[in-house]
């Protein structure tokens, strides 16, 4: 019955350790989703060159014919992620993360959150030259499934996307092509969004 009991202490007091230890101090992350870049650890010159980046990757797709939807696509990509993991109160690594929603201790955060709220603001743009894909690798395993947005070029393959993926960064969005990304990605069909 005792080491019931300090077993059961051992376990509260090492969830209350991780939970203290992985919660940011005193700084958050604060976004001006509409324009600016977000207020932490990137100065202005490193945001301005990521979305120049992003933006360069974009406009190969469709053959630079629409750089200003690149641009704005890059922004509000880069800028939304970084509110996404102030508004999920991100824990990293992303997979401790996903622990702390399994076990019911933070209400959203995995990977397909990510994706369903990444896609619904970037559907709000209203895109001309681009359309936006459900990619999805490992469809049915419990551990190894993850789901991310996937951008082509409008009437173009999804295989010759880009992955655009906020949760494996911890909301520090990672940008890919499909084909050269390490995870085996699959469209979704739409009607199962």
């Amino acid at each position: 019955m005792l080491n019931k009991r300090i077993n059961t202490v051992w376990v509260v007091t090492l969830i209350i350790g991780i939970m203290s230890g992985c919660t940011p101090a005193g700084h958050r992350r604060h976004v001006n989703t509409e324009t600016q870049a977000p207020d932490h650890h990137l100065n202005a010159a490193a945001y301005r060159r990521k979305v120049d980046n992003l933006r360069y990757h974009l406009a190969i797709l469709n053959r630079h014919s629409n750089l200003n939807e690149a641009e704005r696509i890059a922004q509000e990509a880069l800028n939304y992620s970084a509110y996404l993991a102030e508004e999920y109160e991100l824990v990293q690594p992303a997979v401790l993360h996903n622990v702390f929603v399994r076990l019911g201790f933070k209400d959203r955060g995995l990977c397909y959150h990510w994706t369903e709220d990444l896609m619904r603001r970037l559907k709000s743009l209203e895109l001309k030259a681009y359309q936006l894909h459900w990619g999805v690798a490992y469809r049915g395993s419990e551990l190894r499934e993850h789901n991310s947005v996937v951008i082509t070029a409008k009437d173009h393959a999804f295989e010759e996307g880009i992955v655009l993926d906020p949760w494996r960064n911890s909301g520090e969005l990672y940008w890919a092509l499909v084909k050269s990304d390490r995870y085996p990605w699959q469209e979704l069909p739409p009607s199962e969004w």
